[in-house]
């Protein structure tokens, strides 16, 4: 039946049924069509036709409710997929971690996989392009324009070079070293400045302090005065930085040198994040159980001598080397920490200040637990709505670390523009946000932060971003369900195309 064909008028067949007939066409034209079902007995007006000269309205299947991983890259979803499969593993992770950490800690050429062809053909596409932007600049503006076009508001670039502290205070480079000080200093300096060419407006530079060299690094570990050297490379940095409307941040690094780097920080602040401009923002790791005394006092000095404090906010990413003594006893512990710090800064409470007198500053939120990222989202809402928010945040999170939850946040920007009219935090003051919240929605600015350099140099970078994801291997299944549904929608679409 279905090779047997009907002929009939086309004023009969769309009686009641609005129509267009091809220019041309006569407008009783008499067209063949083919049905497309079983039962011939069934009358014409009830089957599917597609008559040659009529367009046939076009029917919409009802859409699932977007994820945000629809915008990921193909090769994005299936790494992580991947990834997630083997570190959520207790066997594959065990020996994963133990080749890994042998590779990362060797001084052996032949496992350096910027020489070994074998190590580099097994860690770059699995590993390092899952966490790195890449090792030249044509691989990180490459992975810097699909990143944007995934609906960031911009990246952080950092370049990967870090020195790491042994249990007996030996100094190791990650990458390339000089006995020199003065060429360590300007090879760090110039690291950061090509780094900085391959930014834009809007984006931003992440910087270790240790990157400088083994010279700089044991002048933090005894808490001395910066070379001078330093200063004046560090000035550069923060100068072109201006230059090109980008902000830096210092990132945190083991307690070991943690102490000057607050302090050295801090003077950069002093220098660069006054006068109605911000440039530097220190780090503040929420699992240390110093992190809201060290807040306080940095508030305290901030506003005693009137310039801006700008804190990027982290859990934390030493637990592996920092002394456990200094580090919250339980994960909860550290949660509440994260949370209670990011409550306090937005309302202006609790931090040595009351909420019409809390100085003036800066936050970006750094984070990939989705509970501490909702609650913040909402609680910018409704401070804003109440015109009551004292800090306007931005959110970041790395590469590789939480695609799923970063695809969330960025679904959300957009749903809750096309819910009511919207403003974002990148183009507001703080002023301006709490007016416009109490008709608009603030749509915070979402961030993704990418590390470059050689595979060597971000061994370690590449080791901590395995450790925290092992760490968070409940919150890997919970993404990895998500994963599985978005490959499975993508098969599915395709097959449906053929």
């Amino acid at each position: 039946m279905f090779g047997r064909t009907a002929t009939t008028s086309v004023r009969q067949l769309y009686a009641s049924t609005p129509f267009r007939i091809v220019q041309g066409a006569e407008k009783t034209a008499v067209v063949t069509c083919r049905r497309t079902y079983s039962d011939f007995s069934a009358d014409a007006r009830d089957t599917d036709f597609v008559p040659k000269y009529v367009s046939k309205p076009e029917v919409t299947a009802p859409t699932a409710t977007p994820t945000g991983l629809e915008r990921m890259p193909n090769i994005n979803v299936f790494r992580n997929l991947l990834l997630g499969t083997m570190l959520t593993s207790p066997i594959l992770s065990k020996i994963g971690f133990g080749l890994f950490g042998t590779v990362t800690n060797s001084k052996s050429a032949m496992l350096n996989p910027d020489r070994n062809p074998v190590l580099r053909a097994i860690i770059k596409p699995l590993i390092y392009d899952q966490f790195c932007a890449g090792t030249n600049p044509k691989e990180i503006f490459r992975t810097r324009d699909v990143t944007k076009g995934m609906g960031y508001g911009g990246i952080v670039l950092c370049y990967g070079k870090e020195i790491q502290i042994s249990s007996t205070g030996e100094v190791h480079s990650t990458g390339k070293g000089n006995a020199n000080q003065t060429l360590e200093i300007n090879a760090w300096r110039d690291g950061n400045l090509e780094t900085l060419d391959m930014t834009g407006k809007g984006d931003w530079l992440g910087m270790k302090l240790t990157g400088a060299g083994p010279g700089v690094t044991k002048a933090l570990m005894q808490n001395q005065e910066p070379p001078q050297e330093f200063v004046a490379a560090m000035d550069a940095i923060c100068q072109k930085a201006k230059d090109q409307n980008v902000r830096l941040w210092v990132d945190a690094e083991q307690q070991t040198v943690q102490t000057a780097i607050d302090r050295w920080t801090i003077d950069f602040m002093r220098k660069w994040n006054k006068d109605g401009d911000v440039v530097v923002y220190q780090t503040i790791q929420a699992y240390l159980k110093a992190s809201r005394p060290r807040l306080m006092n940095q508030l305290a000095i901030a506003e005693r001598e009137g310039w801006t404090i700008a804190v990027k906010l982290v859990r934390g990413a030493y637990i592996a080397n920092d002394q456990r003594e200094l580090i919250h006893d339980t994960k909860q512990d550290t949660d509440d920490s994260y949370n209670g710090l990011v409550h306090d800064m937005l309302s202006g409470t609790n931090l040595g200040f009351t909420p019409d007198k809390f100085p003036r500053m800066q936050l970006i939120l750094a984070g990939h637990n989705p509970e501490s990222v909702a609650k913040a989202w909402n609680l910018v809402q409704r401070l804003s709505e109440k015109g009551t928010l004292k800090v306007l945040p931005e959110f970041v999170q790395l590469q590789g670390m939480g695609d799923e939850l970063g695809c969330k946040v960025l679904q959300r920007c957009d749903d809750l523009r096309k819910q009511k009219g919207s403003v974002t935090t990148g183009a507001l003051t703080l002023e301006q946000a709490n007016s416009s919240g109490r008709q608009n929605a603030v749509v915070p600015a979402v961030y993704k932060c990418l590390t470059w350099g050689s595979i060597q140099e971000c061994m370690q970078y590449l080791y901590r971003r395995l450790v925290e994801n092992q760490g968070g291997a409940d919150r890997m299944k919970d993404g990895l369900s998500a994963y599985r549904q978005e490959v499975w929608r993508r098969l599915t679409r395709s097959l449906s195309f053929r």
